[in-house]
């Protein structure tokens, strides 16, 4: 899996009210394409894609011809993650033409928008409180042939991820600006103690483009 997310320079991925994460240059939104193309499936959680408004698409025409001359589909699959079932159908990536959209939500979703969201995507449900991301990772591997997953975030998400040793590459763009504050999320969320072991990556390449820097890391 590879994880991808901008940052600022006092490591906050967004501000304390979850507001939209545009405050990246052109240069990095197309890095962010580009990164997508590297996936079979586009994962996120059900916030992230509120807040940002996502349509998980490759909006470049060159990237997705890219991925079609070497057998690929023309987008990855877009994967939808949400322990409580928050999943609204009036959602951009509900209303895109694009690749298949797969949601993962679990028992707390209500039947009601269970009838509804199975309209516009596959829906998965596990019996229990979270959605068990092991899991969901083998039902994409198994039943949809994916091999490489692009997770875009939230930082829960992301940090649930790394618990069970998911994410093996990671993606980082450092930008000059500096949003302070306790309540404001850093890749793995808000302060909420140490995750359970530390985990190593080595940076593999490093790049800079006018005033930000994009790094990649390997596990």
């Amino acid at each position: 899996m590879i994880a991808n997310f901008a940052l600022t320079a006092d490591g906050k991925v967004s501000t304390r009210n979850f507001t939209p994460t545009r405050f990246t240059s052109r240069a990095d939104k197309r890095r962010l394409q580009e990164i997508r193309c590297l996936g079979d499936a586009l994962l996120a959680g059900a916030r992230t894609i509120s807040t940002d408004q996502m349509s998980m698409g490759i909006s470049a025409s060159d990237l997705r011809e890219r991925r079609r001359a070497i057998g690929l589909p023309a987008e990855p699959l877009r994967v939808i993650v949400s322990n409580r079932g928050e999943i609204d159908p009036h959602w951009k990536v509900f209303q895109t033409v694009g690749s298949q959209v797969i949601a993962f939500s679990t028992q707390r979703m209500p039947q009601n928008l269970r009838a509804s969201i199975a309209r516009l995507a596959d829906l998965w449900i596990f019996n229990s409180a979270k959605v068990d991301l092991a899991a969901m990772l083998r039902i994409l591997r198994s039943h949809y042939r994916v091999r490489t997953v692009v997770c875009e975030g939230g930082p829960s998400l992301f940090r649930a991820l790394l618990e069970i040793g998911a994410v093996d590459e990671l993606r980082l763009t450092w930008t000059p600006l500096i949003f302070g504050g306790a309540e404001a999320p850093t890749l793995t969320g808000t302060p909420d103690g140490f995750l359970p072991k530390t985990i190593r990556y080595r940076l593999r390449k490093m790049e800079t483009e006018g005033d930000e820097c994009f790094l990649t890391y390997t596990l």
